[in-house]
């Protein structure tokens, strides 16, 4: 797919015009996507044991998305110290979030506390992993955020390659250093979204979330249903397949179609060299079509 530009934004911002936002992000992203917006959920207690303290604006810019029609994740900032608090400031992270849809994953962010520089990367792993878990099992699609050089150096980048990743790294071009679904690649409004002066922080998407949360039913939305029956008094339909037949056995069941066109043919042709065989066969898989043949009899 092609990239998908976004913001991300916080109290810090104030209270956001979302129908000038709206309208901006349409405009970056061409006019053809209304790009994303991740919102902060909030931050854990700074004594390191759990618990989430909301962002003053969380409801205030949910509410902006799903008016004015904003594709919108969620972040939260990390002062946990253990995998017990992490959890914790995640299940209530869930509480704040439910009875709202989530185009884009929902972020554990950590950063560089005193505490996730010293702890080693072990911990930290074990850190985002727990919170990281209790989003999966609520039915979110669970993402962390961290930048480039914490991923590297603070954690282990090969214990969390189950998960996708939000990675912040301010230079001219990404890199293949962390495999990542989303880049934070300014804070200085590149994308000059108007309201918000030198100061917002810019996002580009390599993924097709909105698409992936709708086919799982992810993120509040529902899931997809795996009853196949008709509906209740609705007519069954049916899919004929019929032949082999001869060209002319062809055209009259396809007169009788009243109009429908077949989705797909087959083709068997009288016995001919194996010259001529490899043609056919180069051709067949010059187009990717299936191919088989067997030796004439006689």
């Amino acid at each position: 797919m092609s990239k998908i530009y976004g913001i991300d934004v916080s109290h810090h911002q104030g209270a956001i015009n979302w129908a000038t936002v709206a309208a901006e992000l349409r405009r970056v992203n061409g006019g053809t996507s209304p790009g994303f917006a991740i919102l902060r959920a909030g931050y854990s207690a700074r004594h390191g044991k759990g618990g989430l303290y909301m962002d003053g604006q969380l409801l205030r810019n949910i509410k902006g998305c799903e008016q004015y029609g904003v594709p919108m994740g969620i972040y939260f900032y990390c002062y946990d110290q253990s995998a017990d608090a992490a959890a914790t400031t995640a299940e209530q992270v869930v509480k704040a979030i439910s009875g709202h849809k989530f185009d884009y994953p929902i972020y554990y962010d950590v950063e560089y506390e005193p505490f996730n520089k010293a702890c080693g990367k072990a911990t930290n792993t074990t850190i985002i992993k727990s919170a990281l878990g209790v989003l999966e099992q609520a039915g979110y699609y669970a993402a962390v955020y961290c930048s480039r050089d914490f991923f590297l150096n603070y954690t282990n980048l090969s214990a969390l390659s189950g998960f996708d990743k939000w990675e912040a790294a301010y230079t001219a071009t990404d890199t293949d250093a962390v495999q990542n679904g989303l880049w934070q690649y300014s804070s200085r409004n590149a994308l000059g979204i108007k309201g918000f002066g030198a100061s917002l922080d810019c996002d580009v998407s390599y993924v097709n979330y909105p698409a992936i949360m709708r086919a799982k039913g992810l993120n509040g939305y529902p899931k997809p249903s795996t009853d196949t029956k008709p509906a209740e008094n609705a007519t069954p339909l049916q899919c004929p397949t019929i032949g082999p037949m001869s060209k002319g056995d062809f055209d009259a069941i396809l007169a009788a179609a009243n109009g429908s066109t077949p989705t797909a043919y087959t083709v068997t042709f009288p016995p001919m060299t194996t010259a001529a065989a490899s043609v056919l066969q180069q051709k067949a898989h010059g187009l990717s079509v299936g191919y088989s043949s067997a030796w004439a009899e006689g």
